[in-house]
């Protein structure tokens, strides 16, 4: 991928053709790196049986009839409530509508579904940028596994944010406020990009998604909804933890300094400081005029970077928006295939060197990005002033 990149041989139709076949060989594989997509079919199933899937834990009691299946032997996290919004959840109920006591024919359902609905976003990627540059997202090993392979649901989020970005480059605001508001009920933390409409549109951008949000969450509202997936978030950024590299570093240095471990204190902290960081991105937007496309890199980049828990299938968004710029996103591109090596954590395989090998080769890359560019621009200035002074 990397020498086609270079050699820059191919045509966009070329990459596009190439992008669909590699999906439709990685679509057969079976769950054999995640399985997130049976609490997928699980919400969804619940949905046809008439149960809000925001409402029980899958081990509750009341479920009983529910859990002497296979489905819910394969299902991780019994404990906690749904944290998938509502454009997921009905997603969800489509898969599950295929659900017959057997798991394959929804899981493939799925991830075809969301395999196609992905594939539409790399043909808009190719709209916004060079052949060249779709190569490194449609062709990349990790967006390969974690889209068309394992089906996540950020493959919904790339379509979203990717054609937010093109909205936003044609000015196109209720297109814009719609994408942004369907990404965040696909994940929550795409709504914090909304202030980044806010100021290019106006009110233009607010009432399309509201309506749209408002619509969707109508099937699921209920006093248990909110809190159920916020308990579930806290216990989220409290107990879990997964190639997050600040955040290993923070905790190992605290731990090697007090001997005590941080790990229930550093994770809502971290928390803290990304919203925290919120409004210092918003105004540095409105001071520099950044494009759309970067201030939602460094916004979501920002996120993951005060994150406990980085799958592998979270970089897929900043993959996809971090290729659109005038040169790619090295950092997130390393560290999106070192990311791949993380899996080996469940088969006691060498994970660490992946997480150090990730993080650090992805923070070197950005200060030799950095302060390289910086670098070449003086000595360039140095030069001209040097040719200019021999001249006089």
């Amino acid at each position: 991928m990397f020498l086609l990149w270079r050699r820059d041989v191919l045509s966009v139709h070329e990459v596009l053709w190439g992008a669909l076949i590699l999906r439709l060989i990685y679509l057969p594989l079976g769950p054999g790196l995640t399985d997130d997509l049976f609490r997928y079919i699980w919400d969804g199933w619940l949905q046809w049986e008439g149960i809000n899937p925001y409402r029980f834990v899958p081990s509750h009691a009341d479920l009983d009839s529910f859990q002497h299946t296979e489905l819910y032997q394969k299902l991780n996290s019994k404990e906690y409530y749904s944290v998938y919004p509502p454009l997921s959840q009905l997603l969800f109920a489509f898969g599950g509508g295929f659900y017959d006591g057997g798991w394959t024919t929804p899981y493939y359902v799925l991830k075809i579904l969301f395999a196609g609905i992905e594939f539409s976003g790399v043909a808009l990627l190719a709209r916004l940028t060079s052949a060249r540059n779709v190569l490194l997202y449609s062709w990349n090993p990790l967006v390969l596994i974690e889209a068309a392979g394992q089906g996540h649901t950020e493959t919904l989020l790339v379509a979203l944010l990717l054609g937010a970005v093109w909205a936003v480059q044609r000015r196109r605001a209720e297109l814009a406020s719609l994408a942004i508001a369907g990404a965040g009920l696909v994940k929550i933390y795409p709504f914090a990009l909304g202030p980044f409409l806010l100021r290019r549109f106006g009110w233009r951008a607010v009432w399309p998604g509201a309506f749209l949000v408002g619509g969707l969450c109508l099937p699921y509202i209920a006093p248990y909804t909110l809190p159920h997936m916020k308990a579930s978030a806290d216990l989220f950024a409290k107990l879990f933890e997964f190639n997050a590299g600040p955040y290993y570093a923070v905790k190992h240095v605290l731990w090697a300094w007090t001997g005590a471990d941080w790990s229930k204190t550093i994770g809502p902290l971290f928390r803290g400081v990304f919203l925290t960081s919120l409004p210092v991105l918003y105004t540095l937007d409105a001071w520099r005029g950044w494009s759309f496309r970067r201030a939602c890199l460094l916004l979501i980049g920002t996120l993951f970077v005060f994150s406990t828990t980085v799958h592998p299938w979270y970089l897929l968004p900043v993959i996809a928006l971090g290729v659109m710029g005038p040169r790619p996103s090295w950092p997130w591109l390393w560290l999106g295939v070192c990311s791949i090596g993380t899996y080996l954590f469940y088969i006691e395989g060498p994970y660490w060197i992946w997480v150090g090998a990730g993080w650090g080769g992805a923070g070197l890359i950005f200060m030799i990005q950095r302060y390289g560019t910086e670098l070449r621009r003086r000595v360039r200035r140095r030069y001209r002033t040097e040719g200019s002074s021999a001249a006089d």
